[in-house]
């Protein structure tokens, strides 16, 4: 009896219960027909859209004449160690042998002691009269000894012995030795007086009045006076823009620097190019001259900057850098809407970038681009007609391009690690 009344209990729990979760689901669902029913209805407005003014400028196509750059130390045509030739004591030494002044071509820098080398030419002298003398006597004894043979009345050719031929030959040969001694002595003496030889500067002196030299010590440093060259290095990109003839470097070349707080500059040419590429630099070297014809040239030792004429490239669109986005693309405007556009780029200057594929004249690039860029977003647009090298442009553009550079690499940074 006790167990059925149990499981009526039971029951009527279960029934309980069922009913309060029945009830609060038809609550439940009672109210939330309300609430679709009668609830706020959103609004089907489309929301305002927000339109940035950019600055723009048209991409004008025309020819460009590429400037290039380098820089460089002046350094004379000529630099000339004047080393002493033969041995002695030096008996005379111009009075202006010092460092920084001029001599023209033969003028007389330095007297070596002549006395040794006059008597060693007297001597070759007397050695070549004896010489001269020894054949005059051969050539006696050759007609001596051909009367005699004459006279023997022989029919047979006299020899070579009795024609005194080997003597002659021997006379000869010391004439001629003897000679070539006058002719050293000569030299040796004309050596004795160290002369200019080309216009020149004295750049160093090593000696002074009264000091024994030898041949081959170092006397004077001479640099030549006049045109001057300047070795200008290139990276090989910008060798290939030099302009050529005849496979020689060609092109006008300005140079500037400072002196006494003035920009002064001088107009050379090149010259030659040393077609080498230097390992620890990569670049060759273009030789410059300044001062040929013209007189004016900076002065030795000076490091100039300066600006090399290159080649001339038609169809070319100059595009500010700050126009340019990851390295090979440009944003434009088209009927009003911002549009990317990939670009081949030939060579990037200081302030622009020489685009030579991708662009129509006329067509619209922006200078100042949104922060977060969007194709096809709409935008005001303000033309730009100053140059693009406008300083306050430029700044401004910059400002603009750092800023969006920026938080285009925050939003790539990763997202710091959850502990």
């Amino acid at each position: 009896m006790a167990k059925s009344i149990t499981i009526d209990e039971s029951w009527l729990r279960f029934a309980a219960w069922s009913g309060v979760c029945l009830l609060i689901l038809g609550v439940a669902g009672a109210g939330a027909a309300y609430l679709l029913k009668n609830g706020p209805e959103a609004s089907k407005e489309s929301p305002e859209e927000k339109i940035g003014t950019v600055l723009v400028q048209k991409a004008v196509l025309h020819t460009v004449q590429l400037k290039l750059r380098s820089q460089g130390e002046v350094v004379p045509r000529r630099r000339t160690a004047i080393t002493a030739e033969v041995g002695g004591k030096l008996v005379g030494i111009n009075p202006r042998l010092e460092a920084g002044e001029v001599f023209k071509k033969g003028e007389l820098l330095l007297q070596i002691d002549r006395a040794d080398y006059e008597a060693a030419l007297a001597a070759a002298q007397a050695a070549l009269a004896e010489a001269n003398l020894a054949l005059e006597m051969e050539e006696v004894r050759k007609a001596q000894a051909l009367r005699d043979w004459g006279k023997i009345g022989s029919k047979e050719e006299p020899s070579n012995l009795v024609k005194r031929v080997p003597q002659l030959a021997s006379a000869k040969a010391k004439i001629k030795a003897a000679q070539g001694g006058v002719d050293k002595a000569l030299r040796d003496l004309d050596r004795t007086e160290l002369t200019a030889p080309y216009d020149c500067r004295i750049e160093r002196t090593y000696i002074d009045a009264g000091a024994v030299v030898r041949p081959g010590l170092p006397l004077v440093n001479l640099i030549s006076r006049g045109a001057v060259e300047v070795r200008l290095p290139f990276s090989l990109e910008d060798y290939g823009f030099l302009q050529r003839k005849e496979d020689k470097v060609i092109g006008e070349v300005m140079a500037h620097g400072r002196i006494g707080g003035k920009v002064v500059s001088w107009t050379g040419r090149m010259v030659r190019s040393e077609e080498i590429v230097e390992r620890s630099t990569r670049s060759i070297n273009v030789v410059v001259e300044f001062g040929e014809g013209t007189g004016r040239f900076p002065p030795i030792g000076m490091f100039v900057q300066a600006i090399v004429t290159g080649v001339s490239i038609p169809e070319v669109v100059e595009v500010p850098r700050v126009a340019m986005l990851n390295g090979g693309e440009v944003l434009l405007v088209k009927e009003g809407r911002l549009e990317f556009r990939a670009v081949d780029v030939l060579r990037t200057e200081t302030d622009v970038v020489l685009v030579t594929e991708g662009l129509l004249g006329g067509e619209l690039i922006v200078l100042t681009p949104p922060n977060v860029p969007v194709p096809g977003g709409r935008v005001l647009v303000k033309e730009v007609r100053e140059s693009p090298e406008d300083p306050a442009l430029r700044v401004a553009a910059e400002k603009v391009s750092a800023g969006h550079t920026q938080k285009r690499k925050s939003a790539d940074a990763p997202a710091p690690e959850s502990k």
